[in-house]
Protein backbone atom coordinates (compact mmCIF):
# COMPACT_ATOMS: atom_id res chain seq x y z
CA UNK A 1 0.00 0.00 0.00
CA UNK A 2 2.88 2.33 0.81
CA UNK A 3 4.37 1.86 -2.67
CA UNK A 4 0.98 2.38 -4.24
CA UNK A 5 0.53 5.64 -2.29
CA UNK A 6 3.95 6.89 -3.37
CA UNK A 7 3.13 6.02 -6.99
CA UNK A 8 -0.14 7.98 -6.80
CA UNK A 9 1.65 10.95 -5.27
CA UNK A 10 4.26 10.87 -8.02
CA UNK A 11 1.53 10.78 -10.67
CA UNK A 12 -0.21 13.79 -9.10
CA UNK A 13 3.05 15.74 -9.05
CA UNK A 14 3.70 14.91 -12.70
CA UNK A 15 0.19 16.05 -13.69
CA UNK A 16 0.56 19.30 -11.75
CA UNK A 17 3.91 19.96 -13.42
CA UNK A 18 2.38 19.28 -16.84
CA UNK A 19 -0.48 21.71 -16.18
CA UNK A 20 2.00 24.36 -15.07
CA UNK A 21 3.98 23.89 -18.30
CA UNK A 22 0.79 24.23 -20.38
CA UNK A 23 -0.20 27.40 -18.54
CA UNK A 24 3.26 28.88 -19.07
CA UNK A 25 2.96 28.22 -22.80
CA UNK A 26 -0.51 29.76 -23.22
CA UNK A 27 -0.32 32.63 -20.72
CA UNK A 28 1.51 35.89 -21.44
CA UNK A 29 4.62 36.67 -19.43
CA UNK A 30 3.62 38.35 -16.17
CA UNK A 31 6.10 41.21 -16.43
CA UNK A 32 6.72 44.55 -18.10
CA UNK A 33 8.24 42.83 -21.13
CA UNK A 34 4.84 41.76 -22.47
CA UNK A 35 4.51 42.72 -26.14
CA UNK A 36 0.98 43.24 -27.52
CA UNK A 37 -0.50 44.05 -30.92
CA UNK A 38 -4.08 45.29 -31.28
CA UNK A 39 -6.07 44.84 -34.48
CA UNK A 40 -9.02 47.00 -33.39
CA UNK A 41 -9.44 50.60 -32.19
CA UNK A 42 -11.94 49.30 -29.63
CA UNK A 43 -9.42 46.84 -28.21
CA UNK A 44 -6.59 49.36 -28.30
CA UNK A 45 -8.64 51.70 -26.13
CA UNK A 46 -9.43 48.88 -23.70
CA UNK A 47 -5.76 47.90 -23.41
CA UNK A 48 -4.75 51.46 -22.53
CA UNK A 49 -7.63 51.77 -20.05
CA UNK A 50 -6.48 48.54 -18.39
CA UNK A 51 -3.08 50.15 -17.87
CA UNK A 52 -0.99 48.11 -20.29
CA UNK A 53 -0.49 50.77 -22.95
CA UNK A 54 3.27 50.55 -22.58
CA UNK A 55 3.08 46.90 -23.63
CA UNK A 56 1.33 47.75 -26.90
CA UNK A 57 3.90 47.63 -29.70
CA UNK A 58 1.62 47.69 -32.75
CA UNK A 59 -1.83 48.99 -33.70
CA UNK A 60 -3.93 49.54 -36.82
CA UNK A 61 -3.97 52.77 -38.79
CA UNK A 62 -7.43 53.45 -37.32
CA UNK A 63 -6.24 53.33 -33.70
CA UNK A 64 -6.08 57.03 -32.84
CA UNK A 65 -7.13 57.06 -29.16
CA UNK A 66 -5.66 57.65 -26.71
CA UNK A 67 -3.08 59.99 -28.27
CA UNK A 68 -0.32 57.64 -27.14
CA UNK A 69 -1.70 55.01 -29.51
CA UNK A 70 -0.79 57.20 -32.49
CA UNK A 71 2.88 56.81 -31.57
CA UNK A 72 2.76 53.03 -31.83
CA UNK A 73 3.98 51.08 -34.86
CA UNK A 74 1.24 50.89 -37.53
CA UNK A 75 0.60 47.44 -38.99
CA UNK A 76 -2.12 48.34 -41.52
CA UNK A 77 -5.79 47.51 -40.98
CA UNK A 78 -7.65 44.47 -39.69
CA UNK A 79 -8.64 43.14 -43.10
CA UNK A 80 -5.16 43.25 -44.58
CA UNK A 81 -2.47 43.81 -41.93
CA UNK A 82 1.24 43.64 -42.63
CA UNK A 83 1.98 40.18 -41.23
CA UNK A 84 5.70 40.51 -41.93
CA UNK A 85 5.88 43.67 -39.81
CA UNK A 86 3.90 41.93 -37.07
CA UNK A 87 6.42 39.10 -37.03
CA UNK A 88 9.27 41.59 -36.70
CA UNK A 89 7.52 43.10 -33.64
CA UNK A 90 7.62 39.67 -31.94
CA UNK A 91 4.32 39.98 -30.06
CA UNK A 92 3.40 37.75 -27.13
CA UNK A 93 -0.28 38.44 -27.78
CA UNK A 94 -2.37 39.75 -30.67
CA UNK A 95 -5.90 40.94 -29.94
CA UNK A 96 -8.53 40.76 -32.67
CA UNK A 97 -12.31 40.99 -32.95
CA UNK A 98 -14.15 37.98 -34.37
CA UNK A 99 -15.46 38.84 -37.84
CA UNK A 100 -16.93 35.99 -39.86
CA UNK A 101 -15.93 37.72 -43.10
CA UNK A 102 -12.24 37.86 -42.20
CA UNK A 103 -9.61 35.14 -42.59
CA UNK A 104 -6.79 37.08 -40.98
CA UNK A 105 -6.88 35.28 -37.61
CA UNK A 106 -6.32 31.91 -39.30
CA UNK A 107 -3.37 33.41 -41.22
CA UNK A 108 -1.82 34.73 -38.04
CA UNK A 109 -2.25 31.42 -36.26
CA UNK A 110 -0.61 29.64 -39.20
CA UNK A 111 2.32 31.99 -38.67
CA UNK A 112 2.47 30.62 -35.08
CA UNK A 113 1.34 33.91 -33.55
CA UNK A 114 -0.68 33.86 -30.33
CA UNK A 115 -4.05 35.44 -31.16
CA UNK A 116 -6.73 36.30 -28.59
CA UNK A 117 -9.97 36.54 -30.56
CA UNK A 118 -12.86 38.30 -28.80
CA UNK A 119 -16.46 38.73 -29.88
CA UNK A 120 -17.50 41.87 -31.71
CA UNK A 121 -20.03 43.07 -29.11
CA UNK A 122 -23.64 43.83 -29.99
CA UNK A 123 -24.84 44.77 -26.51
CA UNK A 124 -23.54 46.52 -23.42
CA UNK A 125 -23.40 43.20 -21.56
CA UNK A 126 -21.18 41.84 -24.31
CA UNK A 127 -18.95 44.90 -23.94
CA UNK A 128 -18.40 43.89 -20.33
CA UNK A 129 -17.48 40.39 -21.52
CA UNK A 130 -14.86 41.76 -23.92
CA UNK A 131 -13.31 43.98 -21.24
CA UNK A 132 -13.02 41.01 -18.90
CA UNK A 133 -11.61 38.73 -21.60
CA UNK A 134 -8.91 41.25 -22.48
CA UNK A 135 -8.25 41.94 -18.80
CA UNK A 136 -7.80 38.26 -18.07
CA UNK A 137 -5.42 37.81 -21.00
CA UNK A 138 -3.12 40.60 -19.77
CA UNK A 139 -3.59 39.69 -16.09
CA UNK A 140 -5.56 42.83 -15.22
CA UNK A 141 -8.76 41.18 -13.96
CA UNK A 142 -9.17 43.55 -11.00
CA UNK A 143 -8.88 46.61 -13.22
CA UNK A 144 -11.43 45.09 -15.64
CA UNK A 145 -13.89 44.64 -12.78
CA UNK A 146 -13.39 48.26 -11.74
CA UNK A 147 -14.09 49.47 -15.30
CA UNK A 148 -17.33 47.48 -15.43
CA UNK A 149 -18.42 48.77 -12.01
CA UNK A 150 -17.83 52.37 -13.11
CA UNK A 151 -19.78 51.81 -16.33
CA UNK A 152 -22.73 50.25 -14.51
CA UNK A 153 -22.85 53.08 -11.99
CA UNK A 154 -22.87 55.78 -14.66
CA UNK A 155 -25.44 53.92 -16.78
CA UNK A 156 -27.73 53.69 -13.75
CA UNK A 157 -27.56 57.49 -13.45
CA UNK A 158 -28.27 57.85 -17.18
CA UNK A 159 -31.28 55.53 -16.90
CA UNK A 160 -32.66 57.54 -13.97
CA UNK A 161 -32.10 60.84 -15.79
CA UNK A 162 -33.91 59.51 -18.87
CA UNK A 163 -37.12 59.34 -16.84
CA UNK A 164 -37.07 63.13 -16.50
CA UNK A 165 -37.38 63.62 -20.28
CA UNK A 166 -41.14 63.19 -20.06
CA UNK A 167 -41.33 61.56 -23.49
CA UNK A 168 -39.09 59.46 -25.73
CA UNK A 169 -38.17 61.39 -28.88
CA UNK A 170 -37.81 59.36 -32.08
CA UNK A 171 -34.22 59.51 -33.27
CA UNK A 172 -32.53 58.70 -36.56
CA UNK A 173 -28.93 57.54 -36.04
CA UNK A 174 -26.76 58.01 -39.12
CA UNK A 175 -23.47 56.20 -38.58
CA UNK A 176 -22.13 56.62 -42.10
CA UNK A 177 -23.02 57.87 -45.56
CA UNK A 178 -25.15 57.23 -47.43
CA UNK A 179 -27.91 56.56 -44.89
CA UNK A 180 -26.24 53.79 -42.90
CA UNK A 181 -27.90 53.31 -39.52
CA UNK A 182 -28.25 50.76 -36.72
CA UNK A 183 -30.96 48.28 -35.83
CA UNK A 184 -31.87 46.96 -32.40
CA UNK A 185 -29.05 44.35 -32.25
CA UNK A 186 -26.52 47.08 -31.62
CA UNK A 187 -24.99 48.52 -28.47
CA UNK A 188 -25.34 51.96 -30.10
CA UNK A 189 -29.11 51.53 -30.36
CA UNK A 190 -29.22 50.18 -26.80
CA UNK A 191 -27.19 53.15 -25.55
CA UNK A 192 -29.49 55.65 -27.28
CA UNK A 193 -32.52 53.94 -25.78
CA UNK A 194 -31.04 54.12 -22.27
CA UNK A 195 -30.49 57.83 -22.82
CA UNK A 196 -34.24 58.24 -23.29
CA UNK A 197 -34.67 58.30 -27.09
CA UNK A 198 -36.12 55.68 -29.43
CA UNK A 199 -34.28 54.48 -32.52
CA UNK A 200 -36.68 54.74 -35.47
CA UNK A 201 -35.20 51.54 -36.89
CA UNK A 202 -35.26 49.52 -33.67
CA UNK A 203 -37.69 47.14 -35.35
CA UNK A 204 -34.85 45.98 -37.62
CA UNK A 205 -32.87 43.05 -36.18
CA UNK A 206 -29.62 43.84 -38.00
CA UNK A 207 -26.86 45.60 -36.05
CA UNK A 208 -26.26 47.90 -39.05
CA UNK A 209 -28.13 48.49 -42.29
CA UNK A 210 -28.52 50.92 -45.16
CA UNK A 211 -31.95 52.53 -45.40
CA UNK A 212 -33.73 54.62 -48.01
CA UNK A 213 -34.42 58.32 -47.77
CA UNK A 214 -38.12 57.53 -48.16
CA UNK A 215 -38.06 55.24 -45.10
CA UNK A 216 -36.40 57.93 -42.98
CA UNK A 217 -38.87 60.61 -44.07
CA UNK A 218 -41.80 58.29 -43.48
CA UNK A 219 -40.67 57.48 -39.95
CA UNK A 220 -40.24 61.23 -39.34
CA UNK A 221 -37.66 61.42 -36.51
CA UNK A 222 -37.84 64.12 -33.85
CA UNK A 223 -34.04 64.18 -33.57
CA UNK A 224 -31.15 63.29 -35.89
CA UNK A 225 -27.88 61.96 -34.47
CA UNK A 226 -25.10 62.21 -37.05
CA UNK A 227 -21.71 60.52 -36.75
CA UNK A 228 -20.38 61.89 -40.03
CA UNK A 229 -22.33 64.62 -41.84
CA UNK A 230 -22.53 68.13 -40.34
CA UNK A 231 -25.94 69.52 -39.38
CA UNK A 232 -25.93 72.00 -42.27
CA UNK A 233 -25.69 69.15 -44.79
CA UNK A 234 -29.03 67.70 -43.67
CA UNK A 235 -30.77 71.01 -44.33
CA UNK A 236 -29.81 70.71 -48.00
CA UNK A 237 -31.04 67.15 -48.57
CA UNK A 238 -33.93 66.97 -51.06
CA UNK A 239 -37.23 66.08 -49.45
CA UNK A 240 -35.96 66.24 -45.88
CA UNK A 241 -37.74 69.53 -45.17
CA UNK A 242 -40.76 67.42 -44.21
CA UNK A 243 -38.85 65.79 -41.35
CA UNK A 244 -39.69 67.16 -37.90
CA UNK A 245 -36.04 67.11 -36.77
CA UNK A 246 -35.12 69.33 -39.74
CA UNK A 247 -38.00 71.71 -39.17
CA UNK A 248 -37.07 72.17 -35.52
CA UNK A 249 -33.29 72.10 -36.14
CA UNK A 250 -32.82 69.20 -33.73
CA UNK A 251 -29.67 67.75 -35.28
CA UNK A 252 -26.84 66.49 -33.08
CA UNK A 253 -23.52 66.34 -34.92
CA UNK A 254 -21.05 66.99 -32.13
CA UNK A 255 -21.21 63.79 -30.07
CA UNK A 256 -18.05 61.91 -30.99
CA UNK A 257 -18.64 58.88 -33.24
CA UNK A 258 -15.71 57.12 -31.62
CA UNK A 259 -17.61 57.20 -28.34
CA UNK A 260 -20.94 55.76 -29.44
CA UNK A 261 -19.57 53.50 -32.16
CA UNK A 262 -16.76 51.75 -30.21
CA UNK A 263 -17.83 48.83 -28.06
CA UNK A 264 -15.89 49.61 -24.93
CA UNK A 265 -15.83 51.75 -21.76
CA UNK A 266 -15.92 55.02 -23.72
CA UNK A 267 -19.49 54.31 -24.82
CA UNK A 268 -20.69 55.71 -21.48
CA UNK A 269 -19.05 59.08 -22.14
CA UNK A 270 -20.91 59.25 -25.44
CA UNK A 271 -24.15 58.39 -23.68
CA UNK A 272 -23.62 61.17 -21.16
CA UNK A 273 -22.96 63.69 -23.92
CA UNK A 274 -25.96 62.56 -25.96
CA UNK A 275 -28.32 62.67 -23.00
CA UNK A 276 -27.16 66.18 -22.11
CA UNK A 277 -28.10 67.31 -25.62
CA UNK A 278 -31.47 65.54 -25.47
CA UNK A 279 -32.24 67.28 -22.18
CA UNK A 280 -31.40 70.64 -23.77
CA UNK A 281 -33.83 69.91 -26.60
CA UNK A 282 -36.84 69.20 -24.41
Amino acid sequence: MKKFGLACLSLVLVLLAYQQIRRSRTSPPANANLRVISLSPTLTEILFELGVGESVVGVTTYCVYPPEAQKKEKIGDFINPNVEKMLVLKPDLIFAERWSSSKIVARLQQARLNVIEVISPRSIEEIYQVIHQVGQAVQKEERARAIEADMRKRIDLIRAQAETLGYRPKIYIEIDLPSWTVGRNSYTSEAVSLCGARNIFEDMAKPALQVSTEAIIERNPDVILSFDAPAAEYLQRPGWARVKAIQQRKIIDDVGRNLLSHGNHRLVAGMEQLQARLLQMR
